[in-house]
């Protein structure tokens, strides 16, 4: 473990590194800070090379920089130069793999034998792969309409389906706590497990030869991603960059959740929408990084924009057929974005943008998780029952 505590965003308090998940002060979100020095931190590619830069460093086997691949065809057709920083090359195809590392490594610092976790579908096969291989055990919320059908069985999680939204399973998340020693992803360890987002910024930054591009477009949910996009993009231009400026951040959201590109379009701060999308992984109603993304965009020069539902899955398809990547929607909701951003002039021609890719469109073959999960009620008493306290 690295030199780092935790500090308060809004009274500012430091804290001990210790599994919380608020501040003991104000009850107010954490984030991770580091006590050394991040000067000459940007060492080569791999996680273990950033372990100044990380509060926990995963145990083997350790994720290794994914590609970032020139798209020809697709920069053509757009009239800039397009690369995607492809995430779904992770072991469980999404960038959650990264954040599952961090969790899991910082369980194991902690002495925790139980990782649980809120997800819709990337985030629970990450974190039962990663408990699988760490020797701990996984206890899986998803929200019975999203249910992860490639979490293979091997991995042992214990798998429920909630009667509710992404946004219920994660109250339950937090409502667990109470009553668990456990590490909870979105909540004692949820700072800690964040950073693992930040190497794709200094990833991008190598794999470019030590230069910056000049937009990155991301699809955005919970914010986490993009939030840590931002911070990793400030570390690189603070301590290696030299003159250069950052990349604007544009984030795309879909169209039956757009609670972060609703506050951006009026200009206010973020409130909590009902998701109505057919996009899994974006369906965060309540993004926990909510104020942190829409900081980061406007910090940054950029955007968060809406995709309408009805364009998401031409938009996939179209990156299939021009760059031969099979992604999740999620892409499609990114490519969206960016398609928008050229046509209105945002992102200039000649430019060079980056766009990531989250997740890729396959799913393990196998049993399908329906056959393993138990159905409950999204209050915490049903949950209880599940797992055997009365």
């Amino acid at each position: 473990m690295t030199v780092a505590s935790l500090r308060c965003r809004v009274c500012e308090r430091r804290h001990p590194l210790a599994p919380l998940s608020v501040c003991p002060v104000c009850s107010e979100p954490l984030d991770v800070d580091y006590d050394s020095p991040l000067q000459d931190a940007l060492e080569p590619l791999a996680v273990k090379r950033y372990r100044r830069l990380l509060p926990q460093v995963p145990e083997e086997p350790e994720p290794e920089a994914t590609p970032l691949a020139p798209a020809p065809r697709l920069s053509a057709a757009l009239g800039v130069d397009l690369l995607l920083k492809l995430e779904n090359a992770n072991p469980n195809r999404s960038f959650k793999d990264r954040i599952a590392a961090t969790a899991v490594a910082a369980a194991r610092d902690f002495g925790f034998e139980t990782v649980c976790c809120a997800s819709t579908g990337n985030l629970a096969e990450a974190v039962a792969a990663r408990c699988a291989a760490a020797g701990l055990e996984a206890v899986v919320l998803c929200p019975g309409e999203h249910l992860p059908l490639g979490l293979h069985p091997s991995f042992g999680a214990r798998v429920f389906g909630v009667d509710g939204t992404y946004d219920d399973c994660r109250m339950l998340e937090r409502q667990l706590e109470a009553f668990f020693p456990w590490g909870f992803v979105g909540g004692n360890l949820h700072a800690l497990a964040a950073e693992g987002a930040k190497p794709i910024a200094y990833e991008v930054f190598e794999q470019l030869g030590g230069q910056l591009p000049d937009a990155v477009v991301a699809p955005v949910g919970s914010g986490t991603l993009f939030a840590k996009l931002a911070q990793g993009f400030d570390e690189v231009v603070a301590h290696a960059a030299g003159e250069q400026l950052r990349p604007r951040l544009y984030g795309a959201q879909a169209g039956g959740c757009p609670p972060l590109a609703a506050a951006w379009a009026d200009d206010r701060p973020p409130s909590r929408v009902r998701p109505a999308t057919g996009v899994a992984s974006l369906a965060v109603g309540d993004p926990a990084y909510g104020d942190l993304a829409v900081g980061a965009a406007r910090m940054s020069g950029g955007a968060i924009l809406a995709v309408p539902e009805d364009e998401i899955a031409a938009r996939a398809e179209f990156l299939a057929e021009l760059t031969g990547v099979f992604a999740d929607p999620s892409a499609g909701v990114a490519l969206g974005g960016l398609l928008e951003l050229v046509r209105s002039g945002e992102i200039r021609q000649g430019e060079r943008v980056v766009l990531v890719v989250a997740g890729g469109g396959y799913r393990t073959p196998g049993r399908e998780v329906e056959s393993q999960a138990a159905e409950i009620d999204s209050d915490v008493d049903s949950l209880l029952a599940a797992l055997g306290v009365s």
